[in-house]
């Protein structure tokens, strides 16, 4: 027996980077595979369903059970035939891994209404066209949902679109983690820096670059990537996204995970600080007094000026 044996999982964007090895390694341990992914380019557009085919291939010649999907999920539809994939083929769903992606690196100045809502189609409403999908059938037997989200999200210059789309998963995260959680669905969000995605473009590394080097601004998740830093290759963030599948995780719930190379962490909880109290509410004058003033903004006013990795 293996870990998922008789389990079925659902992954999107299953056809390359990190869906692929995702696919690769729950088959590995039994999962039935629905592998998805429409096979469009790293901003949109087009179509090629032998990407999701021969991951399917990979799977069935080393043993496992896997069939190709090849909706987009940007619509509600695509998200239902996902999910209809797996219980028309398997008859249950365990697992629903949302990692389907686009980008569109623009400054905000040039970024159009289309750049703006096909990333949001499909990184966060594809998110949730397969949740909505899925969420009855995982409530039947108990299971687990896991969404990319990016350090992106934490800010990053000339990507509004994709870090609003991103840190919009984290919170739809946690709050599908206290709708279903009392049905025994764990739902957590992964944040990974990972070069061995279909969307590290070379417009991506020019944001990267213009904002480290001429901004003097770190430009993941605040903090400088070190020059002995490594990225997570594929199957490192595959591990982590089974690990959060199986019972050992069981106690975590609407958190999440950030991996970078051999680094593994839960992120911290969002929570207040430097709080300021003021009988009757803040007026114009309150809000302006120094102390107040000073107790909010201070170290925040030259964190970045002149700062430089060390």
């Amino acid at each position: 027996m293996t870990q998922f044996s008789d389990k079925v999982a659902v992954i999107t964007g299953a056809g390359r980077g990190i869906g692929r090895d995702t696919a690769l390694l729950l088959a590995s341990e039994g999962a039935k595979i629905v592998v998805n992914d429409l096979g469009g380019g790293p901003q949109g557009g087009g179509s090629d369903s032998s990407f999701a085919q021969q991951v399917v291939d990979e799977i069935v010649a080393a043993g496992g059970t896997a069939v190709a999907e090849t909706s987009s999920v940007a619509s509600m539809a695509g998200g239902k035939a996902v999910v209809e994939c797996a219980m028309d083929h398997y008859g249950r769903l365990d697992f629903l891994i949302n990692n389907a992606g686009i980008i569109r690196p623009r400054r905000i100045t040039e970024m159009s209404e289309e750049d703006f809502d096909t990333v949001l189609a499909v990184n966060l409403k594809g998110y949730f066209a397969t949740i909505r999908a899925g969420a009855e059938y995982l409530k039947r037997q108990g299971g687990a949902i896991i969404n990319l989200s990016s350090p992106s999200g934490f800010g990053h210059w000339g990507m509004a679109n994709y870090s609003a789309a991103k840190e919009g998963v984290v919170g739809m995260t946690r709050s599908v983690a206290r709708e279903l959680g009392e049905f025994g669905v764990r739902c957590n969000a992964v944040r990974p820096v990972s070069q061995a995605t279909t969307m590290a473009i070379p417009e991506v590394y020019e944001t990267i670059t213009y904002q480290h080097q001429t901004l003097g601004i770190p430009h993941l998740s605040n903090q400088w990537l070190l020059p002995h830093g490594e990225e997570a290759p594929p199957h490192s963030v595959a591990a982590v996204l089974a690990w959060l599948c199986s019972p050992l995780s069981e106690n975590i719930n609407g958190r999440e995970v950030y991996i970078f190379g051999a680094q593994v962490a839960l992120v911290q909880e969002p929570e207040l600080i430097r709080n300021q109290f003021k009988a009757g509410g803040w007026t114009w004058d309150g809000i302006c007094d120094p102390a107040v003033t000073g107790a909010l903004t201070y170290d925040i006013r030259n964190r970045y000026k002149g700062l430089k990795p060390v």
